[in-house]
């Protein structure tokens, strides 16, 4: 890590501690800082911990307009968050918040838990008269229409809501039904109020519950690209604010359920590291006497996962390094051997499922009538050979020509236990 690196976890243990950062002897280069900060969406919290010597510095003007756009976005989530909440009650429709809106109470200044929208989660009977009431009575533009999750947008993007027929519909690198898992969650939640708003239709998961889909839902973005500091953050925080109510026993048998148990451990460790706190115990008696993946030996993973999350930002989307994970997620989910699983990879690639398909603008058509899907493949073949061969050839060959690439990628996963 560099001085920039290490100043920045400072800065969030701090945070954690419920300390200001001091500044040492050593100069700090703000705009690299910036840049770290911005790219892990804590630029917010950075400033709120340096502003003894940063407040009057033309050089933290980045962060101080990021630490007034948390506070004023913030603000405004709850002020829209408080009309759809009347809405929805007005019309007997029940709602679940979950992710940032819920974990910002876990946080020591509510404000600064940066998110990019509002997720939340309705029955399937609710949908249309959710979408009526979000269009024609709230204002909202409907940006995505996806079989399990809208998106609606207002006041040209700035404030974006996220609504959900349910808790969890990605896929792992494994064959856990984590969709199945999560869907009880109408089942583990309770009234709550969120952004200190009320309402007898406003409620949130069960803490014990909503830490598993923290665990998971970092883990989809570990397999997919990457995750930043924040999820981790997330989990201390959590850990710390719902102590006398998380179920231990009950959440380590429930990881190993889903095949997480020693991943969470893995996070649990690295939180340990890089935030200098105690994290809770997980385990069960198979696996007590497993050693966690950055103990001793195999700092070297301990490293090389720092240096990722650096480079990964807030969910690795621009990180080069993560070109082969795609790949590596569907073969090793296969549970096949290699070539097995590549070739299986390629049909799916040919002949995509009616549920991938339907999901695609360009072959609309095919939903509801899934006889229509042998036209769309075709449609599909002859568009990707004519407009973008290079791509589709490099795609399907992937596996075959990047196998060292791909494997690694595998490797790398095991080594997070997953």
């Amino acid at each position: 890590m560099d001085r920039e690196q290490q100043f920045f976890l400072n800065c969030l243990k701090d945070h954690i501690r419920g300390e200001q950062t001091i500044l040492s002897d050593h100069k700090i280069d703000a705009e690299q800082l910036f840049c770290i900060a911005e790219q892990h969406s804590l630029a917010g919290i950075v400033y709120s911990q340096c502003l003894k010597f940063a407040a009057q510095s033309q050089e933290w003007a980045g962060f101080r307009k990021s630490f007034l756009g948390d506070v004023f976005f913030y603000e405004n989530r709850r002020r829209l968050l408080s009309e759809i909440a009347r809405h929805f009650e007005n019309r007997g429709i029940s709602m679940i918040c979950m992710k940032g809106s819920v974990f910002s109470e876990y946080y020591p200044v509510h404000e600064l838990r940066s998110m990019g929208d509002i997720d939340i989660i309705i029955r399937p009977e609710d949908r249309q008269e959710t979408d009526r009431i979000m269009r024609e009575k709230l204002g909202y533009e409907l940006f995505v229409d996806h079989q399990s999750v809208w998106t609606y947008l207002l006041e040209k993007g700035q404030f974006q809501i996220e609504i959900h027929d349910r808790m969890f519909y990605d896929p792992l690198a494994n064959e856990v039904d984590y969709r199945a898992y999560f869907d009880r969650i109408w089942d583990h939640i309770h009234n709550a109020p969120v952004y200190g708003i009320d309402s007898a239709n406003l409620f949130v998961p069960d803490e014990s519950l909503h830490f598993l889909y923290l665990m998971t839902h970092t883990a989809k973005h570990i397999v997919n690209n990457g995750s930043g500091f924040r999820a981790y953050l997330d989990m201390v925080l959590m850990c710390r604010a719902c102590r006398d109510k998380l179920d231990w026993a009950w959440i380590s048998a429930e990881l190993e359920k889903l095949k997480l148990l020693e991943f969470t451990k893995t996070c649990f460790r690295l939180c340990e590291r890089w935030f200098g706190c105690e994290m809770p115990v997980v385990d069960t008696p198979e696996t007590a006497a497993l050693t966690l993946q950055t103990e001793g030996a195999d700092k070297e993973f301990f490293d090389h996962v720092t240096e990722k999350t650096f480079e990964d930002g807030i969910f690795g989307l621009g990180n080069k390094a993560n070109k082969r994970a795609a790949a590596a997620k569907d073969i090793k989910r296969s549970g096949d051997h290699y070539y097995a699983g590549a070739f299986k990879r390629v049909l799916k690639k040919l002949f995509p499922p009616y549920g991938d398909m339907q999901l695609v603008p360009w072959y609309s058509f095919v939903d509801g009538c899934p006889w229509l899907l042998p036209a769309a493949w075709v449609y599909r073949w002859f568009y990707c050979a004519i407009k973008k061969s290079k791509h589709s050839m490099a795609l399907l060959t992937e596996p075959f020509v990047k196998k060292k690439e791909v494997m690694d990628r595998q490797a790398y996963l095991e080594k997070w236990g997953l």
